[in-house]
């Protein structure tokens, strides 16, 4: 094995809490309820059942052969040249993704946080870090995400909690009011953000200690993490509005904006945006690792970290490259990587389950 560091269950089950959260927090609400406004929530909730039918599909795939990484299970049913075609094209996809991840960071600080700081320099900072994240391997991060994952929880709860004051039940109101199809739609786009990513999860499964447990860690990762998503959501129509929520690039750091006590506790998106940056820096580290360690098992190499300096200039240079601006970036996401994630993440997987079942008998 190119990776000798193991992981607990546990850590495995803060991993998939952090990966669902990221990159979805500051960005799902808005996506979520331009289509189907106050009944989003109902949307998300539809999502998040499916979404445990990947995490079902993945799982069964894990068992097939344990001890193997997906790109490795790939060559085995498929065989080399299709194996390695298809191992490819989940590799591309996951370098997209961190390029996607790191386009966020670069567009969220240079709006909202550091105007005058140049994009590119916000972007080459956290592509480096994460490069240290991912050289010092799986254990460091997972142990990382550890010391901070208790913060992550207290600033969540501080969040949901004085916010309570600004709630307008009448926002959620009227439920249904244009039927099913705009809460289809909406729950369809969700699959892409975060649950079809999770089959990135198949590279990490070989390195968790007690399989029986991971499973079980996988759901929960799943399903708490989706909550998390589901509050915000509906923090978001009921303190926001469905109209504003709909408008806004990113209303959950406006929630943060909100929260007022006594006039002296203001302005505390700080909160919002440490969230965000905690998970959404995890979530690019894990991918960047997963990255460079599929791509070292694709062409048979004996160190992955060898190729973390080129995947990092690789990553930012389509960062800078792949999107002109946040209207071309907003408009694929909303047309083209459903559809994309689907196959890639969901329909090879299968593919590769019904094969790999078949080779077996």
């Amino acid at each position: 094995m190119l990776e000798k560091g193991k992981i607990s269950s546990g850590e495995f089950l803060i991993l998939v809490i952090i990966f669902t959260i990221g990159g979805a927090i500051l960005t799902l609400p808005s996506v979520l309820v331009s289509l189907a406004k106050q009944d989003g929530w109902i949307a998300y909730i539809i999502a998040t059942l499916i979404g445990l039918c990947f995490v079902f599909l993945y799982t069964r795939l894990a068992s097939l052969y344990p001890s193997m990484t997906y790109i490795e299970v790939n060559e085995k049913i498929f065989g080399k040249l299709i194996g390695k075609i298809s191992a490819l094209l989940f590799l591309l996809y996951i370098y997209y993704l961190s390029s996607a991840l790191l386009s966020e960071i670069g567009n969220f600080f240079s709006t909202q946080v550091l105007g005058e700081t140049p994009m590119e320099m916000i972007m080459i900072l956290f592509i480096l870090t994460s490069l240290f994240g991912a050289r010092l391997g799986l254990e460091v991060i997972c142990r990382t995400a550890l010391i901070f994952f208790p913060w992550l929880v207290l600033l969540l709860f501080i969040l949901f909690v004085f916010l309570i004051p600004d709630i307008k039940i009448e926002n959620m109101q009227p439920m249904f009011e244009e039927g099913m199809k705009p809460i289809m739609n909406g729950a369809y786009h969700s699959l892409a953000l975060p649950y079809v990513q999770l089959v990135f999860f198949l590279m990490l499964t070989p390195y968790v200690k007690e399989k029986a447990e991971m499973k079980k860690s996988f759901y929960l990762g799943t399903l708490l993490g989706g909550g998390v998503l589901l509050l915000v959501i509906i923090y978001s129509i009921l303190v926001l509005g469905a109209a504003n929520t709909a408008r806004l690039n990113y209303p959950s750091y406006k929630l943060g904006m909100k929260i007022s006590i006594g006039d002296f506790f203001e302005r505390v998106e700080v909160i919002v945006a440490f969230i965000w940056v905690f998970t959404e820096y995890f979530k690019l580290t894990i991918c960047f690792y997963g990255l460079a360690l599929g791509l070292a098992q694709l062409l048979g190499l004996k160190n992955y970290k060898i190729l973390l300096f080129p995947l990092a200039f690789l990553i930012l240079t389509l960062t800078i490259f792949s999107h002109p601006d946040l209207v071309h970036y907003q408009n694929f996401m909303a047309t083209a990587w459903t559809p994309l994630s689907l196959t890639i993440c969901f329909i090879l997987p299968l593919l590769l389950l019904m094969v790999g079942k078949i080779r077996k008998k």
